[in-house]
């Protein structure tokens, strides 16, 4: 028996109008008609979260008495004239869990956000004890923590690039760790925005994954290059691919975003292009990208703190400064991670890896930073600033510019070579005991695999050791 069901001219036409409308706005906005029914870890119903990273902002160290990650929050907040909802440091794989800078931004009333990078490579990760432990000191803060695990995979500047399947088996290890020892953290997968082709060759899975994130700079030139302009790009347009691919089942953290204020590579101030960028970017992602659940500035000053080629603090400058202010004064722009303290209270097994006595994260934290590493011009030396009084042994690391493929690296005090290596991650120890007291200056020069062995150094850096 055959049934046959004529609907009305009346429910025809609906469905006509529903299609007409679907195809009609689909394609910018699709994300009304396909988002999940049920919200993600931590996600907002309405509005998008504002996050930070001002850790080494060189305008708030300057207002500040001594370091102190809240004290760098409340002038922060205060220049900028609203709380924020979440803060973002770097941890490298291996290193402890950052638990006081963690119960800084507690106190503050944010929602941490974790870089965790294994720049020794993806070999170094398995489930271990330092791992279980690491999850344990988590699961001990007990507020939301997002995690951001092996971001910028797609990009061959990352150490852990090259082999999607084994990112995938480590992301999903992360992952199921996290989920058992550490309820508290949502897992957030974070390309960045080019190149595009890569980005879906690493994703872990839906069931891996909390929150898809993306990292997007504005800058003025690439590589500092000025015969590689960039000025005329759209921060939207580098958004949009990430956002139609996933954001149908994950809400979008854009986990880093920056424009470049001032130019090292063309020599020019480039603050009323920062500016456009700032408004463009905020401005489309409240009007247009709903599922775009969190915007994350990235304040640093790359130049003066001897990292890459762009001014990004919008500290630096007022006109700037007061752009921010206003593109985040609307109520859509969230302070708060809402949360139930008493939904994390359970049990936590025994296990740390924070060391009695341990302070902030040291350079390491920022040496993970997939589009700072984009951007050297030169080899920089790590573990070591100017002024320094060095009372132990020297622990060093030379940071690499993209493409760079070293053939051997000199690690020199004095002018006179005091190790050799050619091997990832590209770490030294010199001993106290090699070491006259004194002024010293110490520098790294890499010797390229090519037919001429080029030499690239690094700029010099002065210290004293102690008698």
């Amino acid at each position: 028996m055959t049934l046959v069901f004529n609907p009305p001219l009346s429910l025809l036409r609906r469905l006509i109008f529903i299609s007409l409308l679907f195809l009609l706005f689909g394609a910018e906005h699709h994300i009304a008609w396909g988002a999940a029914s049920t919200l993600a870890k931590f996600e907002p119903k309405d509005g998008c979260y504002i996050g930070a990273f001002i850790e080494r902002d060189l305008t708030l160290k300057s207002l500040i008495h001594e370091e102190d990650s809240g004290q760098r929050i409340s002038e922060f907040e205060n220049l900028t004239k609203k709380k924020h909802a979440s803060y973002f440091t770097y941890v490298g794989y291996g290193q402890a869990f950052p638990a006081a800078w963690v119960t800084k931004v507690k106190e503050r009333g944010a929602a941490p956000h974790i870089a965790f990078e294994p720049n020794g490579g993806l070999d170094m990760v398995y489930d271990s004890e330092y791992l279980r432990n690491w999850a344990r000191d988590a699961a001990r803060a007990r507020c939301p923590i997002f995690l951001r695990w092996a971001s910028e995979m797609n990009g061959p500047w990352t150490n852990y690039s090259r082999n999607p399947a084994l990112y995938i088996e480590k992301f999903r290890l992360i992952a199921s760790i996290m989920k058992e020892e550490a309820p508290n953290v949502a897992m957030v997968w974070t390309p960045f925005a080019e190149p595009r082709d890569q980005i879906p060759l690493y994703y872990p899975g839906d069931d891996y994954v909390d929150w898809v994130g993306v990292n997007i700079y504005s800058v003025y030139v690439h590589n500092g290059d000025p015969l590689q302009p960039a000025y005329q790009e759209d921060p939207i347009e580098f958004l949009r691919y990430v956002y139609n691919t996933y954001a149908d089942r994950k809400p979008i953290h854009i986990s880093e975003f920056a424009a470049t204020l001032y130019c090292r590579g063309s020599q020019k101030e480039t603050v009323d292009f920062a500016i456009q960028k700032i408004t463009r970017f905020y401005t489309t992602v409240h009007e247009a990208f709903p599922r775009v659940k969190s915007i994350n500035y990235f304040c640093l000053d790359t130049i003066n703190a001897g990292l890459a080629n762009n001014n990004y603090s919008f500290l630096t400058d007022g006109r700037a400064l007061a752009t921010y202010r206003k593109m985040i004064a609307d109520n859509y722009f969230l302070d708060k991670v809402d949360y139930d303290p008493k939904q994390f209270s359970q049990w936590i097994k025994p296990g740390t890896t924070v060391v009695a006595g341990a302070g902030q994260n040291g350079d390491d934290s920022i040496l993970g930073i997939g589009a700072v590493a984009a951007n050297l011009d030169k080899p920089m030396l790590r573990g070591l600033h100017n002024g320094d009084i060095i009372h132990d042994d020297l622990n060093l690391r030379a940071q690499l510019p993209l493409g760079l493929q070293p053939q051997g690296i000199m690690w020199q005090v004095d002018g006179q070579t005091m190790a050799l290596t050619n091997t990832p991650p590209y770490r030294v120890s010199i001993e106290r005991g090699r070491l006259a007291a004194g002024h010293h200056t110490a520098r790294v020069i890499v010797i390229n695999h090519d037919a001429d062995r080029t030499q690239f150094e690094s700029p010099e850096v002065s210290f004293e050791v102690a008698q």
